[in-house]
């Protein structure tokens, strides 16, 4: 029999091999009288579910549900009746959200946001009466910000995994449904819940489960109860070695007395309505507009079009010369300027750069005309950062493409991309020889001082040495994240690397390439 832990690995490596444009949102998961509630269930943390939405009228608390996209909201069909039949809908629904207390004015962290609803969508094969298909969508009038207390849960978009997921044993539930005293809980709790037999269902609830369906519960009570419809059956899943919180099911009903066992609809059995209905919408809430310094980088993987490509393959990665000597590596950013560190490029002597991967570009140099190292680069510790301008422009092919960056002219997007790299606990290290690349965790910046006896700045990054890279990883070896776009897959750079003792067990300081953004576009604006 299959373990609940084999899934969880069988999944994850389904979604390393598929990766993240399978997901909705590449953002995401990153921490009648029938139903349900959280019954026996613990108190949720502040920031543990911030992808959870409070659904209400302007009067009243209606159901939970979960944020998938900037402007979308997961939710049951049943939450958006008035009526038991559902021939009366609530004319006026509202969407809170970076809520954790229902009946708290103001969150203890932070604030939370109301949203209106402009438009609801509900499965035209709803049936109220058995409660299938009870699956719903609510379009939000405004884009939502995420922040560390708003953020979206992730749904696979690849229908061919439901059979794996359905070899998914143990599931987490959250939301704001009765309390064993019978009241409504004020803030979220959570409870783990197990698969059921759908047999087992069927004898307590006096009818037979649809395909659509999952069943789940616990011997100890715990299930879903009024209040928590709605609201999202999930479970961690592994994606590029990180794990993501993904919705599996929505709180749909239960038995009346609402212990040990609830039914929830099954989101991959739904994920061509998901699509539809967003794609329709908009189609800029999947491929939202990225203000890059060289749109070219996100051209450089495009999924299932690059079958001559190797797999691992950085065509952005750069190896600085001097005469027939590697002093550095660097990444292009553009089709004239490479990025290194500033400390081993010497200013006097010709250098020259060399890029790519296979015979299409061997041995092919690129001269550089000039050298911008930063004005206020005094040591390894502080600023090392440097520019090299090339003679000639690069042209961009499957083997040798710039990485990307933010606009230096898009603040908005700059704190995004940050935001985004400060939230990573691993980024990839690149390197150059026989496997090039390593997952890294974050080392604590006083850590990285009492092994070097150097003070590490804001303007760095202190990592773990990479484990087990054959390869060279020195001065100017990038620091990088995956990023999705549509069908490209692609790479930000984070840091290069600066200085460490390149040893298994020290951790190695990179700059911080984002602090630098608006002197990079000051220099390539020249």
């Amino acid at each position: 029999m299959t373990t609940a832990a084999a899934c969880y690995i069988l999944f994850g490596m389904l979604f390393i091999k598929h990766g993240s444009p399978w997901l909705l949102d590449e953002d995401c998961g990153i921490t009648a009288n029938f139903g349900p509630r959280v019954m026996n269930g613990v108190p949720a943390g502040l920031l543990e579910n911030p992808w959870m939405a409070l659904i209400k009228t302007p009067t009243e608390f209606i159901c939970a549900g979960t944020l998938i996209t900037s402007q979308f909201v997961l939710t049951a069909g049943h939450c958006l009746c008035k009526s038991s039949d559902c021939t009366e809908k609530h004319p006026q629904l509202i969407v809170r959200l970076g809520v954790y207390n229902r009946t708290a004015e103001k969150e203890p962290l932070h604030n939370h946001e109301d949203f209106n609803v402009v438009t609801t969508y509900i499965s035209h094969d709803y049936n109220a009466t058995l409660q299938v298909n009870d699956i719903a969508l609510l379009r939000l009038q405004k884009r939502v910000v995420y922040k560390h207390q708003i953020r979206p849960i992730c749904i696979q978009l690849d229908s061919r995994l439901k059979s794996t997921s359905d070899a998914i044993e143990k599931f987490t539930i959250v939301g704001w449904g009765k309390m064993e005293t019978g009241n409504l809980s004020d803030i979220l709790r959570t409870a783990d819940v197990y698969r059921l037999d759908k047999n087992q269902c069927a004898d307590m609830l006096w009818y037979n489960l649809t395909d659509s369906q999952i069943c789940a519960g616990s011997s100890t009570l715990v299930d879903a109860c009024k209040g928590d419809s709605g609201g999202p059956l999930y479970s961690k899943v592994l994606d590029g070695g990180s794990g993501r919180q993904t919705q599996f099911g929505i709180v749909s009903t239960g038995v009346n007395q609402c212990g040990g066992m609830g039914v929830f609809t099954d989101v991959m059995s739904y994920v061509g309505f998901i699509k539809r209905i967003v794609l329709e919408s908009d189609i800029t809430v999947l491929l939202p507009k990225i203000d890059l310094l060289d749109e070219g980088c996100l051209d450089n993987a495009k999924l299932g079009t690059r079958a001559e490509t190797p797999p691992e393959t950085f065509p952005w990665l750069a190896q600085v010369y001097m005469e027939s000597f590697v002093v550095s590596y660097g990444v292009l950013i553009s089709h004239r300027f490479v990025l290194t560190t500033a400390e081993l490029i010497p200013e006097e002597i010709p250098l020259k750069v060399l890029f790519g991967e296979t015979s299409e570009s061997i041995m092919d140099f690129y001269k550089v005309s000039s050298i911008h190292k930063h004005p206020e680069f005094m040591s390894l510790a502080r600023n090392d950062i440097a520019l090299l301008e090339l003679e000639r422009g690069v042209e961009y092919s499957d083997f040798i493409r710039p990485i990307c960056l933010p606009s230096p002219t898009n603040k908005k997007e700059q704190e995004r991309f940050q935001m985004k790299t400060d939230r990573a606990e691993k980024l990839t290290a690149v390197g150059w020889g026989i496997r090039r690349s390593s997952m890294v965790h974050r080392v604590n910046s006083t850590e990285c001082y009492q092994e070097d006896l150097q003070e590490i700045g804001d303007k760095q990054i202190c990592m773990e040495h990479p484990k087990s890279i054959t390869s060279n990883v020195g001065s100017g070896s990038p620091l990088v994240k995956p990023i999705s776009h549509g069908n490209s897959r692609a790479f930000t750079l984070v840091g290069l690397a600066s200085f460490g003792r390149m040893q298994k067990h020290s951790p190695d300081v990179y700059t911080n390439v984002l602090s630098y953004l608006d002197w990079i576009g000051t220099i390539i604006k020249k």
